[in-house]
């Protein structure tokens, strides 16, 4: 179901909400006058109340605003209290996919170390001995190879700040239409596909429901991919 500004409801319950969060909104800003998902969630749940309250919203996870990709939202403090505790254990996954430029490795694990620049937003490749210098890891493998890109699978094993984009960058596989991190030729071929945004998608999502127990899982094709 979608609700509005292309957000759509995956799946629904008393205890969690599961969204497809679209390209170029916020997950959640502070910025006045600024829509984001979280304010336009606690529209679409206050409409379904009939006890006028403002609606609870457990933020378990965000994504950039530049990606798309599936959110698991908490819809009271409990199923929020469980779903923290599963993001932090390593219960909660998620899997992304991207178009980087050229051909990688057919799979592979990417490790580098990452310093943040909160002034700038963004992050750099930097020596592990670095003042603020955070390990960052995942594994990735090559679902299709095209004409000038490739498409990627990722799983993350940390999750520091811009790290599928930084880390691409950093062995030369730029993800395509990446203003921050691309190279002049990742940008020309962005270009000529028409890609205007960061080519990133959190496509998979698996977590334990937080009531019932039972195991989840959903997925989704981005459509810039296609």
């Amino acid at each position: 179901m979608e609700i509005t500004s292309n957000i759509k409801i995956v799946y629904e319950d008393l205890d969690i909400l599961v969204v497809n969060k679209p390209s170029g909104l916020a997950t959640q800003t502070g910025r006045l006058g600024e829509r984001d998902l979280v304010s336009e969630l606690k529209r679409y749940l206050y409409g379904q109340q009939s006890k006028r309250s403002e609606p609870y919203i457990g933020l378990v996870h965000r994504l950039d605003q530049p990606v798309e990709g599936l959110l698991v939202i908490a819809k009271n403090p409990k199923a929020a209290k469980e779903m923290n505790r599963q993001l932090l254990d390593g219960t909660l996954n998620k899997d992304y996919c991207a178009l980087v430029h050229g051909s990688p490795e057919n799979e592979g694990k990417l490790i580098h170390w990452l310093r943040q620049d909160k002034k700038n937003n963004r992050s750099d490749v930097v020596e592990k001995d670095a003042i603020d210098a955070k390990k960052a890891e995942l594994s990735f493998k090559i679902v299709e190879k095209r004409e000038d890109c490739s498409l990627v699978q990722i799983k993350l094993v940390t999750g520091r700040h811009h790290q599928i984009r930084v880390q691409f960058a950093g062995i030369g596989h730029p993800l395509l239409g990446d203003s921050k991190y691309g190279s002049l030729e990742s940008q020309k071929v962005s270009t000529k596909l028409n890609i205007n945004t960061v080519a990133l998608c959190a496509n998979k999502l698996m977590f334990i429901h937080p009531t019932n127990k039972k195991n989840l899982e959903f997925q989704i094709t981005p459509g810039q991919f296609q």
